[in-house]
């Protein structure tokens, strides 16, 4: 594993952990507990998804494996996927660069975080997060669609982008029993703006 790899590893750590710990309270709550969960580990788990990132890039040739999905329909999601990666990316080279260890604390992320002064980037990743959540909620209403993601996995193995959808076929199942998104969304928005501003404003 490079130097590289090694820090995006401690940071997706640090990130899951992060949000377990700042989103204890929705994750309690039964009708987010598996949206909560599908959000750590997929979204920000400790491990490289750097397979399924690269069949994003490629989703939309294939698209037609899912009947009922367009691709506007998952292109806020795609999108999402990729800034995060980027972000991440940039972030690990500036600690790299420091030498900062891969064990370090809140506060050194925090430092390097701002250091990396891309405000307008961080505040459009959580637009997407919070566009994302709507739109996969929207979408999970759908009995059609999950039936159709359940069904389509071989062909997407097939097409060589298994990665990818069963990501998606992953988290319709986890907003699937969600009653009502706009409190999850609502708080996780609130939130990672006020610790964005909090950041950036030291």
């Amino acid at each position: 594993m490079s130097t590289l790899q090694q820090y995006r590893l401690a940071l997706q750590i640090f990130q899951a952990n992060r949000l377990r710990r700042d989103y204890n309270d929705l994750a309690l709550m039964p009708q987010y507990e598996s949206v909560g969960e599908f959000f750590f580990t997929e979204m920000y788990g400790p491990r490289d998804f750097s397979r399924r990132d690269e069949q994003a890039r490629r989703m939309q040739q294939f698209l037609h494996i899912v009947p009922g999905v367009r691709w506007n329909d998952i292109e806020q999601v795609l999108d999402l996927l990729d800034l995060t990666y980027r972000l991440d990316e940039h972030l690990a080279q500036l600690m790299v660069a420091a030498k900062t260890g891969t064990d370090f604390d809140e506060a050194t992320y925090e430092h390097w975080y701002r250091s990396a002064d891309n405000y307008k980037q961080r505040r459009h990743q959580l637009e997407l997060i919070n566009s994302s959540l709507y739109n996969v909620y929207r979408l999970s209403r759908s009995q059609l669609l999950g039936i159709a993601l359940h069904r389509s996995g071989l062909i997407a193995r097939l097409a060589g982008i298994e990665a990818v959808h069963s990501f998606l076929r992953k988290g319709y199942d986890a907003v699937r029993s969600v009653e009502n998104i706009d409190f999850f969304a609502v708080t996780i928005y609130n939130r990672e703006l006020a610790r964005l501003d909090r950041i950036f404003e030291q």
